[in-house]
């Protein structure tokens, strides 16, 4: 969602960083945590939703600000402290370039790039900068899985048992860093040149193959297999999309609302069959 900011949004932006034409600004309301006010070409002023979000800013730039220096493409550092009022915390960052590429098409090697250079950064010195994996709706507790067997249809409870019982033994992969949201929209390019990467408020030392998937969620998953490393980690990918459309179904039955939920699982219940399928043909082992 996109709408004009509010004179408070535009005194705070001009109060931390004078000079760019905040009162032209436009904010984007699509993220969980941050309302983002953007200025065109110039900065962007984050300002958390809630005091739990406000908490989280400063290790969350902190970790930006580790990351720049070591992954070839640019991130938004910051521009200004973190500032704190109230329950709220804001901050000034670089303005990005570029913009998302289009959806279900891409150059598989630019993506297998990105990839691998993400599990190429060694996430020891970051473990206090990192958010835990499963971040974003928490781990598959046994509340969580019945309450998403339950709203789904009788022919799908046996396949996703099988992609969830799955992915708990991914936890035995050596952890990499991963990005926690690789949707096209945290994802700047031009032409076809990647410039940057957004949004790194879920990233966490957690199984390589996470970011094949995210990536694959945008671009296609018949792509997994190009951008993936290898051809395990593509299995583990088409694995993982079968659990982030479980995700998906958990998050709409809690809007008790059921033809919203209908529409969901008649969205993603091929992508679950197919993760159940590459279970069931190559089952996992610690050891691999």
């Amino acid at each position: 969602m996109i709408r004009k900011p509010l004179p408070q949004e535009i005194a705070l932006a001009q109060s931390l960083y004078p000079g760019p034409a905040w009162e032209s600004a436009h904010v984007n309301e699509g993220g969980q945590f941050h309302a983002v006010l953007v200025a065109e070409n110039e900065a962007v002023l984050r300002i958390s939703r809630t005091s739990a979000a406000g908490r989280q800013m400063q290790r969350r730039v902190d970790l930006v600000e580790a990351l720049a220096p070591r992954l070839g493409f640019e991130l938004p550092t910051a521009l200004t402290p973190v500032w704190h009022g109230g329950d709220r915390s804001a901050v000034v960052q670089r303005y990005l370039p570029g913009s998302a590429h289009a959806p279900h098409m891409g150059d598989a090697a630019a993506l297998r790039r990105l990839v691998e250079e993400l599990a190429g950064i060694d996430v020891a010195p970051l473990a206090h900068l990192l958010a835990p994996p499963f971040a974003f709706n928490g781990p598959w507790t046994s509340a969580k899985t019945a309450a998403t067997l339950r709203a789904l249809p009788a022919g799908l409870v046996a396949e996703a048992e099988l992609v969830l019982s799955t992915i708990a033994g991914f936890a035995a992969i050596p952890p990499a860093l991963v990005h926690g949201d690789l949707a096209g929209h945290n994802v700047h390019w031009l032409e076809s040149r990647l410039v940057g990467v957004l949004d790194w408020d879920l990233a966490a030392a957690w199984d390589p193959a996470l970011n094949s998937a995210y990536l694959g969620l945008w671009h296609g998953e018949a792509m997994l297999d190009l951008i993936a490393p290898t051809a395990r980690e593509a299995w583990r990918a088409r694995v993982w999309l079968g659990a982030m459309s479980l995700e998906s179904i958990y998050d709409v039955h809690l809007a008790n609302d059921p033809t919203r939920l209908e529409a969901m699982v008649f969205r993603v219940s091929g992508r679950i069959r197919r993760a159940a399928a590459a279970a069931r043909a190559h089952p996992f082992s610690a050891d691999e």
